[in-house]
């Protein structure tokens, strides 16, 4: 959201910026500024501003972020025809098969999808690839502050999941994290092998 609204205010590029939920009631997205200035998602928006007056603070334009998710989904659509969409800012593809027609591998045709959503839409995204959904939510992740673009190939995985907190797995939220704590079990690699 945060990019679509950099999107048609170039202004705020490099600054902390919030997106609020409806009624502006809380924190729904984030700049990496904000990020790091340590506004945490979901915080109430009184409070957010209390503390870090230094932000921006947005009320949320659906209509607007779903017109952006429709034109990144047709770029999608361009390059397979195998697109799940999952949420307003997140999709599936398959490219199972396209390394040939593209004459590419996998991680040269999701640079090429980033750059041609980047030149038709104007807005960065970040590309996970892997042989799961899970693990391309990953590298997705990884990806953000890593390029736009990160791969978790077959041989890496063991290395990726040792170094993944069970919070950052996706379905995986803090009150069952805390309960695999309690059973000596730390990492995404040690939950895996239980």
């Amino acid at each position: 959201f945060v990019s679509c609204e950099q999107l048609f205010n170039p202004a705020l590029k490099g600054k902390p910026v919030c997106v609020l939920s409806n009624n502006d009631g809380c924190v729904v997205a984030r700049s990496k500024e904000a990020k790091e200035l340590g506004i945490r998602m979901g915080m109430p928006a009184f409070m957010a501003k209390k503390e870090f007056p230094q932000a921006y603070y947005l009320s949320g334009r659906i209509d607007l972020y779903g017109d952006i998710s429709n034109r990144v989904m047709a770029v999608l659509s361009d390059f397979t025809p195998v697109v799940e969409v999952y949420s307003i800012d997140e999709a599936f593809i398959d490219l199972t098969g396209l390394r040939r027609l593209y004459k590419k591998d996998y991680v040269d045709i999701a640079r090429d999808i980033r750059e041609e959503i980047n030149r038709r839409v104007g807005i960065p995204v970040s590309i996970g690839v892997s042989k799961t959904k899970t693990l391309a939510k990953l590298a997705s992740e990884r990806a953000k502050s890593l390029g736009g673009v990160y791969k978790i190939g077959s041989r890496d995985i063991n290395t990726e999941l040792q170094h993944t907190d069970l919070i950052d797995i996706w379905g995986i939220g803090s009150n069952t994290a805390a309960y695999l704590n309690k059973h000596r079990i730390y990492n995404a690699y040690e939950f895996v092998k239980q």
